[in-house]
């Protein structure tokens, strides 16, 4: 055979780093029209479908069957608005007398971006509350689905100069709650995975009126009572997901 015409034979090696740089080129072209529109898969910021509800949550309080609300005020708390509500049980509630008051505070992201971080601390701050008896208690709940789920809270007893509350809060979101900012991170996770969207969630702050100094025991089935009604309205309007 004429060497003219003789082939040659690469090394494997060489031929490896060919492909390779064959590939990239091709991966290249094919990403260059997203790269000059500034539109990388991997900086396409995933969104919470439920933001507009999200953000109504400020303005427009959630109804509580059996409980009447007689005040609503949007209050700003470490630069973070909320949304306090104050209700009044009426006869069809048997859980608490007739004339109990209880106070909400909500927070809800108004970008979609926003994660939950240091609410119980900004709380706490801003009603001077001097904190004990701080432990956690759980109730069960039903997703959308009718599905079991638990809800955990943090529950204390909040007292200031002028009043003695219990205190029941936590991160709701739609399929739980956790007081822990991680557990609704982890929880987000797992629906990124899932659906490509973020998990939608609501900061909750229940504030029950007890007697001075009192003791907030004999007043965790009330406060269960409340905060599953709570988590109920919530998952029926805000968190509600397809």
């Amino acid at each position: 055979m004429s060497q003219a015409v003789k082939p040659v034979f690469l090394p494997k090696s060489m031929v490896h780093w060919i492909l390779v740089a064959v590939l990239t080129v091709l991966v290249a072209i094919a990403a260059l029209p997203n790269y000059l529109q500034g539109q990388w898969p991997w900086n396409a910021d995933l969104q919470i479908p439920q933001i507009g509800q999200l953000r109504t949550l400020l303005e427009e309080p959630i109804v509580l069957p059996g409980w009447d609300m007689s005040y609503h005020q949007v209050v700003e708390i470490s630069g973070k608005r909320w949304n306090f509500a104050e209700y009044q049980a009426s006869n069809a509630v048997t859980s608490v007398p007739a004339d109990t008051t209880i106070g909400l505070l909500l927070r809800a992201p108004v970008a979609h971006d926003q994660q939950p971080t240091v609410e119980w601390v900004d709380v706490r701050g801003s009603q001077g509350w001097k904190v004990s008896d701080l432990h956690r208690v759980s109730f069960a709940a039903q997703d959308n689905m009718g599905q079991p789920m638990q809800v955990t809270t943090r529950y204390f007893r909040g007292l200031n100069e002028m009043s003695t509350f219990a205190v029941m809060q936590w991160y709701a979101w739609a399929g739980g709650g956790h007081f822990a900012p991680g557990r609704w991170f982890w929880a987000d996770q797992k629906y990124q995975w899932q659906q490509r969207e973020r998990m939608p969630w609501v900061a909750v702050s229940l504030l029950l009126p007890i007697e001075p100094v009192g003791n907030i025991r004999p007043h965790t089935e009330a406060a269960v009572g409340i905060a599953q009604a709570v988590q109920d309205a919530l998952m029926a309007s805000t968190l509600q997901v397809d």
